[in-house]
Protein backbone atom coordinates (compact mmCIF):
# COMPACT_ATOMS: atom_id res chain seq x y z
CA UNK A 1 0.00 0.00 0.00
CA UNK A 2 1.48 3.34 -1.06
CA UNK A 3 1.17 6.67 0.69
CA UNK A 4 -1.21 9.39 -0.45
CA UNK A 5 0.69 12.69 -0.86
CA UNK A 6 -1.22 15.91 -1.53
CA UNK A 7 -0.33 17.52 -4.88
CA UNK A 8 0.96 20.68 -3.13
CA UNK A 9 3.50 18.57 -1.21
CA UNK A 10 5.13 17.13 -4.36
CA UNK A 11 8.24 19.10 -5.42
CA UNK A 12 7.81 20.96 -8.69
CA UNK A 13 10.76 19.18 -10.30
CA UNK A 14 8.94 15.86 -9.81
CA UNK A 15 5.47 17.12 -10.66
CA UNK A 16 3.68 15.76 -13.76
CA UNK A 17 3.44 18.09 -16.78
CA UNK A 18 -0.01 19.38 -17.85
CA UNK A 19 -0.03 17.08 -20.89
CA UNK A 20 0.19 14.07 -18.54
CA UNK A 21 -3.09 15.15 -16.89
CA UNK A 22 -4.72 15.80 -20.27
CA UNK A 23 -3.73 12.38 -21.61
CA UNK A 24 -4.61 10.57 -18.38
CA UNK A 25 -8.06 12.18 -18.16
CA UNK A 26 -9.07 10.76 -21.53
CA UNK A 27 -7.28 7.44 -21.04
CA UNK A 28 -9.21 6.67 -17.84
CA UNK A 29 -12.55 7.83 -19.27
CA UNK A 30 -12.08 5.62 -22.32
CA UNK A 31 -10.87 2.62 -20.30
CA UNK A 32 -13.87 3.00 -17.98
CA UNK A 33 -16.24 3.06 -20.95
CA UNK A 34 -14.83 -0.26 -22.15
CA UNK A 35 -15.69 -1.72 -18.74
CA UNK A 36 -19.25 -0.32 -18.79
CA UNK A 37 -18.41 2.44 -16.31
CA UNK A 38 -19.32 6.03 -17.22
CA UNK A 39 -16.71 8.50 -15.95
CA UNK A 40 -16.61 12.09 -17.14
CA UNK A 41 -14.05 14.79 -16.36
CA UNK A 42 -15.05 17.91 -14.43
CA UNK A 43 -13.24 21.20 -13.74
CA UNK A 44 -10.39 22.93 -15.62
CA UNK A 45 -9.41 19.75 -17.47
CA UNK A 46 -12.87 19.59 -19.03
CA UNK A 47 -12.56 23.19 -20.21
CA UNK A 48 -9.29 22.24 -21.92
CA UNK A 49 -11.04 19.39 -23.74
CA UNK A 50 -13.92 21.60 -24.88
CA UNK A 51 -11.83 24.61 -25.94
CA UNK A 52 -8.35 23.41 -27.02
CA UNK A 53 -7.91 26.50 -29.22
CA UNK A 54 -8.62 28.90 -26.33
CA UNK A 55 -6.13 27.60 -23.78
CA UNK A 56 -3.84 30.62 -24.17
CA UNK A 57 -6.59 32.81 -22.74
CA UNK A 58 -7.08 30.42 -19.81
CA UNK A 59 -3.36 30.59 -19.02
CA UNK A 60 -3.39 34.38 -19.43
CA UNK A 61 -6.12 34.61 -16.82
CA UNK A 62 -3.61 33.06 -14.34
CA UNK A 63 -6.34 30.69 -13.24
CA UNK A 64 -3.83 27.89 -12.68
CA UNK A 65 -0.76 27.98 -10.40
CA UNK A 66 2.74 26.54 -10.75
CA UNK A 67 1.34 23.02 -10.76
CA UNK A 68 -1.25 23.94 -13.43
CA UNK A 69 -3.49 20.93 -12.66
CA UNK A 70 -3.61 19.52 -9.13
CA UNK A 71 -5.84 16.51 -9.80
CA UNK A 72 -8.42 15.03 -12.13
CA UNK A 73 -12.05 15.31 -11.03
CA UNK A 74 -14.58 12.82 -12.39
CA UNK A 75 -18.32 12.32 -12.10
CA UNK A 76 -19.75 8.80 -12.30
CA UNK A 77 -22.99 6.94 -11.64
CA UNK A 78 -23.70 5.16 -8.37
CA UNK A 79 -24.93 2.03 -10.16
CA UNK A 80 -21.30 1.14 -11.01
CA UNK A 81 -19.77 2.34 -7.72
CA UNK A 82 -19.01 -1.21 -6.52
CA UNK A 83 -16.72 -1.70 -9.54
CA UNK A 84 -14.75 1.53 -9.11
CA UNK A 85 -11.96 0.36 -6.78
CA UNK A 86 -11.15 -2.66 -8.94
CA UNK A 87 -11.31 -0.60 -12.13
CA UNK A 88 -9.08 2.16 -10.77
CA UNK A 89 -6.57 -0.47 -9.62
CA UNK A 90 -6.53 -1.83 -13.17
CA UNK A 91 -5.47 1.60 -14.51
CA UNK A 92 -2.83 2.10 -11.82
CA UNK A 93 -4.46 3.83 -8.84
CA UNK A 94 -5.03 2.96 -5.18
CA UNK A 95 -8.03 4.10 -3.15
CA UNK A 96 -7.61 6.39 -0.15
CA UNK A 97 -9.11 4.28 2.62
CA UNK A 98 -9.74 7.20 4.97
CA UNK A 99 -11.88 9.00 2.40
CA UNK A 100 -13.57 5.74 1.47
CA UNK A 101 -14.59 5.14 5.10
CA UNK A 102 -16.11 8.61 5.42
CA UNK A 103 -17.65 9.31 2.01
CA UNK A 104 -17.52 6.02 0.09
CA UNK A 105 -21.08 6.29 -1.23
CA UNK A 106 -20.65 9.82 -2.60
CA UNK A 107 -16.94 10.42 -3.20
CA UNK A 108 -13.73 8.43 -3.75
CA UNK A 109 -10.10 9.60 -3.84
CA UNK A 110 -7.43 7.65 -5.70
CA UNK A 111 -3.65 8.11 -5.88
CA UNK A 112 -0.38 6.48 -6.88
CA UNK A 113 -0.68 6.61 -10.68
CA UNK A 114 0.55 8.99 -13.37
CA UNK A 115 -1.12 11.95 -11.65
CA UNK A 116 -1.01 12.59 -7.88
CA UNK A 117 -4.74 12.53 -7.16
CA UNK A 118 -8.06 11.55 -8.74
CA UNK A 119 -11.32 12.67 -7.16
CA UNK A 120 -14.49 10.79 -8.17
CA UNK A 121 -17.92 12.23 -7.34
CA UNK A 122 -20.80 9.74 -7.44
CA UNK A 123 -24.21 10.71 -8.93
CA UNK A 124 -23.99 14.34 -7.87
CA UNK A 125 -21.93 17.21 -6.57
CA UNK A 126 -23.65 18.27 -3.35
CA UNK A 127 -21.91 21.24 -1.78
CA UNK A 128 -23.75 24.56 -1.41
CA UNK A 129 -26.41 23.26 -3.81
CA UNK A 130 -26.90 19.95 -5.59
CA UNK A 131 -25.69 19.42 -9.15
CA UNK A 132 -27.23 16.10 -10.19
CA UNK A 133 -25.73 14.05 -13.03
CA UNK A 134 -28.63 11.64 -13.47
CA UNK A 135 -28.83 10.80 -17.18
CA UNK A 136 -26.39 13.57 -18.14
CA UNK A 137 -22.94 11.98 -18.24
CA UNK A 138 -23.30 10.51 -21.74
CA UNK A 139 -23.67 13.94 -23.37
CA UNK A 140 -19.92 14.17 -24.11
CA UNK A 141 -17.34 11.37 -24.52
CA UNK A 142 -14.88 12.78 -21.96
CA UNK A 143 -16.41 15.60 -19.93
CA UNK A 144 -19.51 16.57 -18.00
CA UNK A 145 -21.75 18.96 -19.94
CA UNK A 146 -20.95 22.66 -20.19
CA UNK A 147 -24.23 23.43 -18.42
CA UNK A 148 -23.15 21.26 -15.49
CA UNK A 149 -19.73 22.95 -15.43
CA UNK A 150 -21.52 26.29 -15.15
CA UNK A 151 -23.85 24.99 -12.43
CA UNK A 152 -20.85 23.65 -10.49
CA UNK A 153 -19.54 27.20 -10.31
CA UNK A 154 -22.84 29.03 -9.81
CA UNK A 155 -23.68 26.80 -6.80
CA UNK A 156 -20.85 28.26 -4.67
CA UNK A 157 -22.22 30.88 -2.26
CA UNK A 158 -18.83 31.97 -0.91
CA UNK A 159 -17.42 32.17 -4.43
CA UNK A 160 -13.79 33.15 -4.92
CA UNK A 161 -11.66 34.72 -7.64
CA UNK A 162 -10.71 31.50 -9.44
CA UNK A 163 -14.32 30.32 -9.70
CA UNK A 164 -15.48 33.70 -11.00
CA UNK A 165 -12.67 33.60 -13.57
CA UNK A 166 -13.83 30.14 -14.69
CA UNK A 167 -17.33 31.54 -15.30
CA UNK A 168 -15.88 34.54 -17.13
CA UNK A 169 -13.76 32.26 -19.31
CA UNK A 170 -16.81 30.14 -20.13
CA UNK A 171 -18.82 33.27 -20.99
CA UNK A 172 -16.00 34.39 -23.31
CA UNK A 173 -15.45 31.18 -25.29
CA UNK A 174 -18.66 29.09 -25.14
CA UNK A 175 -21.82 29.12 -27.23
CA UNK A 176 -25.19 29.15 -25.45
CA UNK A 177 -28.45 27.54 -26.50
CA UNK A 178 -31.24 25.14 -25.61
CA UNK A 179 -29.35 21.85 -25.99
CA UNK A 180 -26.07 20.30 -24.85
CA UNK A 181 -24.36 19.91 -28.23
CA UNK A 182 -21.02 21.66 -27.64
CA UNK A 183 -22.80 24.54 -25.97
CA UNK A 184 -24.11 25.63 -22.58
CA UNK A 185 -27.71 24.44 -22.33
CA UNK A 186 -29.05 27.55 -20.64
CA UNK A 187 -32.58 26.11 -20.78
CA UNK A 188 -31.45 23.27 -18.52
CA UNK A 189 -29.88 25.77 -16.11
CA UNK A 190 -33.11 27.78 -16.07
CA UNK A 191 -35.22 24.69 -15.37
CA UNK A 192 -32.91 23.63 -12.56
CA UNK A 193 -33.24 27.03 -10.91
CA UNK A 194 -37.02 27.16 -11.49
CA UNK A 195 -37.54 24.32 -9.01
CA UNK A 196 -35.09 25.46 -6.31
CA UNK A 197 -35.28 29.01 -4.95
CA UNK A 198 -32.08 28.65 -2.95
CA UNK A 199 -30.04 27.58 -5.97
CA UNK A 200 -31.73 30.31 -8.01
CA UNK A 201 -30.78 32.94 -5.44
CA UNK A 202 -27.15 31.81 -5.19
CA UNK A 203 -26.82 31.43 -8.96
CA UNK A 204 -28.34 34.77 -9.91
CA UNK A 205 -26.33 36.51 -7.18
CA UNK A 206 -23.18 35.01 -8.70
CA UNK A 207 -24.15 36.30 -12.15
CA UNK A 208 -24.24 39.80 -10.61
CA UNK A 209 -20.88 39.11 -8.94
CA UNK A 210 -19.39 38.14 -12.31
CA UNK A 211 -20.51 41.44 -13.83
CA UNK A 212 -18.82 43.37 -11.02
CA UNK A 213 -15.69 41.20 -10.74
CA UNK A 214 -14.83 41.15 -14.44
CA UNK A 215 -13.99 44.88 -14.39
CA UNK A 216 -10.86 44.11 -12.39
CA UNK A 217 -9.56 41.27 -14.57
CA UNK A 218 -6.61 42.85 -16.38
CA UNK A 219 -6.11 39.91 -18.77
CA UNK A 220 -9.44 40.68 -20.46
CA UNK A 221 -9.87 43.56 -22.89
CA UNK A 222 -12.86 45.89 -22.90
CA UNK A 223 -14.68 43.96 -25.64
CA UNK A 224 -14.29 40.70 -23.73
CA UNK A 225 -15.53 42.30 -20.51
CA UNK A 226 -18.55 43.75 -22.35
CA UNK A 227 -19.32 40.32 -23.84
CA UNK A 228 -19.13 38.63 -20.42
CA UNK A 229 -21.55 41.17 -18.93
CA UNK A 230 -23.89 40.71 -21.90
CA UNK A 231 -23.81 36.91 -21.59
CA UNK A 232 -24.51 37.20 -17.85
CA UNK A 233 -27.53 39.36 -18.67
CA UNK A 234 -28.69 36.89 -21.36
CA UNK A 235 -28.41 33.93 -18.99
CA UNK A 236 -30.31 35.85 -16.32
CA UNK A 237 -33.03 36.75 -18.83
CA UNK A 238 -33.46 33.08 -19.77
CA UNK A 239 -33.63 32.12 -16.08
CA UNK A 240 -36.26 34.83 -15.46
CA UNK A 241 -38.28 33.62 -18.45
CA UNK A 242 -38.65 30.07 -17.08
CA UNK A 243 -41.92 29.52 -15.14
CA UNK A 244 -41.20 28.80 -11.48
CA UNK A 245 -42.67 25.81 -9.64
CA UNK A 246 -44.96 26.02 -6.62
CA UNK A 247 -42.08 24.67 -4.56
CA UNK A 248 -39.93 27.62 -5.72
CA UNK A 249 -42.68 30.13 -4.97
CA UNK A 250 -43.31 28.71 -1.51
CA UNK A 251 -39.62 28.89 -0.58
CA UNK A 252 -39.27 32.36 -2.09
CA UNK A 253 -41.67 33.74 0.53
CA UNK A 254 -39.13 32.98 3.28
CA UNK A 255 -36.27 34.50 1.28
CA UNK A 256 -32.93 34.90 3.02
CA UNK A 257 -34.49 34.96 6.48
CA UNK A 258 -33.90 31.22 6.41
CA UNK A 259 -30.53 29.80 5.30
CA UNK A 260 -30.88 28.77 1.66
CA UNK A 261 -27.70 26.79 1.00
CA UNK A 262 -25.81 23.89 2.55
CA UNK A 263 -23.29 25.36 4.98
CA UNK A 264 -19.76 24.11 5.42
CA UNK A 265 -18.96 23.86 1.71
CA UNK A 266 -17.68 26.64 -0.50
CA UNK A 267 -15.48 24.93 -3.08
CA UNK A 268 -14.74 21.60 -4.74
Amino acid sequence: MGQFILPKDIPLDRYPKPEVFLEEGKRIAEAAQQQGIVMRVMGPLALHYYFPDQIDLYAKLERLGDRYFTDIDYATYGKTRKHLVKFMASVGYESDLQTMAMTGTTRHIYFGGKVPMIDVFIDKLDYCHEVNYDGRLELDPWSVSLADILLQKLQIWEINHKDLVDIEYLFTVADFGEDDTKKVNVGYVARRFADDWGFWYTGTTNLDRVKEHVGGVDALNDDQKAKIRQVADNVRARIDQEPKTKKWEKRAKKGTKKIWYNTGFSDW
